[in-house]
């Protein structure tokens, strides 16, 4: 009985991807399929590369340093520098091994600068995530890298105080070590609900990400999302993210679902990835 049941459940897994990949196909997309392995090399390691080596499951190789696929965008992105993908949008599916634990990941990726176009992807995957998987997403969170860039020179935005802090979201921390007269400071101090509209009229520089934020949050409320709020003291886990990263919650997850956003490398691009978890997958 046992192996009856572990047959099943094997059987629906690999049914669920199938699916997918099926669904996504019949909308348009191409689909990518790409080596867990990845390879790089000693002489072309990037400063993202370096950050995100600890990581990765990685071991040398004669010259060469491999790794066990830690990120779909990341491997993505790669593979779009090295054979100048041609195609406009694409869905994909496998595993990633990352933070010392193996996840596995439905997502899309759509190579356009249209925001009608990204945000006609992401309700692709939110109506894929609900109709078929069968869950309801109760909180988004919105935030825009962009906004950190404006509000701290370079030297503090490379700071590991500063980050590590902005991590924190340590108002306290920060005020001693930025002083109270900072941007930064300035707007944490705000209640919540009022810092984005206080960023929009005390620096007239964040306008343009506020504005977008507000212009995603309209999408996100026309998907009957309960709860929709901003965060705008979020730090890119790469730097190609430059503009608009959601993350999204259900009532049964203490961790994101739903997670990606805006980024460009070698253009401008927008993708999403489902984190599929026992309750889904």
């Amino acid at each position: 009985m046992l192996f009856e049941q572990n047959n099943q459940h094997i059987l629906d897994k690999k049914h669920q991807e199938w699916e997918f990949l099926h669904h996504f196909h019949h909308l348009g997309y191409d689909l990518l399929d790409l080596s867990i392995l990845e390879e790089f090399r000693w002489d072309s390691l990037s400063p993202d590369d370096l950050k995100s080596m600890t990581n990765r499951y990685t071991w040398q190789a004669n010259d060469s340093l491999l790794s066990i696929r830690s990120d779909w965008t990341d491997a993505i992105v790669r593979y779009r520098k090295k054979y100048k993908l041609k195609t406009d949008k694409i869905a994909y599916s496998g595993p990633v091994y990352s933070y010392n634990k193996e996840r596995m990941q439905f997502g899309m990726e759509t190579f356009s600068e249209d925001i009608d176009t990204q945000q006609k992807s992401m309700k692709d995957l939110l109506d894929y995530l609900q109709t078929h998987l069968k869950q309801t997403v109760s909180v988004a969170v919105i935030s825009h890298y962009s906004l950190l860039k404006k509000l701290l020179n370079k030297d503090e935005l490379q700071d590991p105080e500063v980050r590590h802090l902005l991590r924190e979201r340590n108002l306290d921390g920060l005020t001693k070590y930025l002083g109270d007269t900072h941007p930064v400071v300035q707007l944490m101090s705000q209640p919540v609900p009022d810092q984005l509209h206080f960023a929009r009229d005390q620096f007239p520089d964040l306008k343009g990400p506020v504005n977008e934020i507000i212009n995603w949050r309209n999408a996100l409320e026309e998907k009957n999302i309960p709860t929709v709020y901003s965060d705008l003291f979020s730090l890119p886990a790469q730097s190609y993210y430059k503009g608009i990263f959601l993350q999204f919650y259900t009532d049964q997850t203490v961790e994101p679902i739903v997670t990606g956003g805006q980024y460009s490398s070698p253009t401008k691009a927008f993708g999403m990835a489902i984190n599929l978890t026992d309750l889904t997958y």
